[in-house]
């Protein structure tokens, strides 16, 4: 009896590694056809005619152009939409410096979109020859792409030619960082204000502001800036100070009046 049911074990045991292997080949079976398929139907619609791109939509792009963005994807029209490399195109837009990010996505049947993020300009810098170039908050100076500032930014001297100022390239210049600590300041504390301001500059490592509404100058301080700012506008609304007045606003709880120079 032993023996017999041994053997009828082992059987059952040899019949059921048989099955398994059979369900492997099959299921090994199944996934070959089915990317065979895949790749096959890839093939096919890669060759279709009716997947040729033929429209490109942007969005996003403010200061950029729709016509140069569409100099750059004109090489990729006609070509197969599955073919086209999305990122070989959202790298060359990328290489823009106003381009902060950009996302390219295919529509079908036969189209683009892309979608670009801007490099927002924070300040604009004034060349020796006089020429205005917008800059970001880290000091990057940004493409202008038309003799029309559209952006209503403030402006401040720069002791550099046009010929360094190149788009993409970083302005490295102690004065410029402080006036760009203080801007981000205002922007993140009282972000009204900024509207307000003309112009920055900066005398023996201070910052200067200069109010676009009465040609005020301002020093504001680092510490609660929402409560200087708020003073100084009790100040110029009630008090009789004239517009050549430097007005210090670093002093707790207090602004200070100074002969302007």
């Amino acid at each position: 009896m032993t023996i017999k049911h041994n053997k009828l074990l082992n059987s059952n045991q040899h019949r059921k590694r048989r099955g398994s292997s059979r369900y492997l080949l099959f299921f090994i079976l199944i996934l070959l056809f089915l990317t065979g398929l895949g790749f096959g139907t890839h093939r096919l619609l890669s060759a279709a005619p009716w997947f040729n791109l033929r429209k490109v939509q942007f969005s996003g792009n403010q200061s950029i152009p729709d016509s140069l963005l569409a100099r750059i994807v004109r090489p990729y029209l006609g070509q197969n939409l599955l073919r086209i490399s999305t990122d070989g195109i959202a790298g060359s837009i990328s290489q823009l410096a106003r381009v902060e990010s950009v996302r390219v996505r295919r529509r079908l049947l036969s189209s683009l979109r892309i979608t670009i993020q801007e490099r927002q300009g924070c300040l604009y810098v004034r060349s020796l020859e006089g020429d205005l170039f917008p800059i970001d908050e880290n000091g990057v100076i940004l493409d202008q792409y038309s003799h029309v500032y559209i952006e209503n930014l403030p402006v401040t001297e720069v002791l550099l030619a046009n010929s360094s100022l190149k788009a993409g390239t970083r302005i490295k210049s102690a004065s410029l960082q402080r006036i760009l600590a203080t801007h981000r300041q205002i922007a993140r504390e009282v972000p009204d204000f900024l509207p307000n301001i003309s112009e920055y500059y900066t005398i023996d490592k201070t910052v200067y502001i200069i109010d676009a509404r009465n040609g005020m100058r301002l020093i504001p301080g680092r510490d609660d800036l929402a409560s200087q700012l708020s003073r100084y506008q009790f100040v110029q609304e009630n008090g009789n100070v004239g517009s050549d007045a430097i007005l210090d606003l670093r002093f707790a709880d207090q602004v200070v009046v100074k002969v302007g120079h």
